[in-house]
């Protein structure tokens, strides 16, 4: 948080009005909204929110409440955060989903600043444009977390990458659909990083190019799956990385299956 607010010059502390936060790796009250108020300086006035226990597609839903709180307020200035410590359950035993789970889950951590306020000058950003939460329900019992007497259990079955396979083109398309576009006239695509066959899946179902998963593999590669925090590494990379892209489908998945999608628009500072 604070090394967002250093980075973003034309945001003061005291212009944060709502503070969102993410995790599902565990729970502390009070929580790690009120430690930020406190830490950064916010006023104490801050509205404060906390989504918990939702998985790698959280960062969705708290940046649709971000957008939300904007459009009712345009003077409001939020603060999302996504913090995980995945490391925290790592039990150590021979089921294939502990395995699995334990080499491919990492800690991280990401914000971003949400407002109506055009980006300040030379700086980058992303236009929100339209969200869709979808939900595949083949797979609810292939992923999902539990708390056991010694942390949080995980399921996570080997099939997950061929359900969402099987299902992402028809939930990407009603996406698309309000908008009059086609697959085709989206320029860049950032897809959470769940795993190599999850983006391998994605892919080919969607008929990408290589270079269109470039980023989620690096971050993948060099970061791991850090649970709702990781699409956010990713949309910044693409925001660094690739200028000449101006729409941009975003997505994740989680426990149920849980698919949630977003639309944005790339705009100069």
């Amino acid at each position: 948080g604070r090394a967002l607010l250093e980075q973003a010059t034309d945001y003061a502390p005291n212009d944060i009005t709502h503070v969102i936060t993410v995790s599902c790796t565990g729970f502390v009250n009070p929580g790690i909204d009120y430690h930020l108020v406190r830490e950064l300086g916010l006023n104490s006035a801050t509205e404060r929110f906390h989504l918990g226990f939702m998985g790698c597609y959280a960062a969705f839903p708290a940046l649709r409440m971000a957008a939300q709180f904007c459009r009712a307020n345009p003077e409001a200035v939020v603060l999302v955060l996504c913090l995980e410590l995945c490391s925290l359950h790592i039990q150590l035993g021979g089921r294939e989903d502990q395995l699995l789970a334990n080499a491919l889950f990492a800690d991280g951590a990401a914000a971003a600043l949400v407002s109506a306020r055009p980006p300040q000058s030379g700086a980058p950003a992303l236009a929100l444009e339209q969200f869709r939460s979808a939900l595949v329900p083949d797979g609810e019992s292939d992923m999902a977390w539990s708390i056991g007497d010694r942390g949080f259990d995980i399921a996570l079955s080997s099939y997950v990458p061929k359900i969402l396979g099987a299902n992402i083109a028809g939930v990407v398309d009603e996406l698309l659909l309000p908008t009059g576009r086609q697959r085709d006239q989206v320029d860049a695509w950032a897809v959470h990083p769940g795993g190599k066959s999850i983006l391998d899946q994605v892919g080919r179902a969607l008929e990408l190019k290589p270079e269109h998963l470039e980023a989620s593999r690096a971050i993948l590669h060099d970061f791991g799956n850090m649970s709702s925090a990781t699409i956010l590494f990713v949309l910044r990379r693409m925001l660094e990385q690739q200028p000449e892209d101006k729409s941009l489908c975003a997505m994740a998945f989680g426990p149920g299956l849980t698919v949630e999608l977003a639309l944005l628009q790339r705009i100069e500072g």
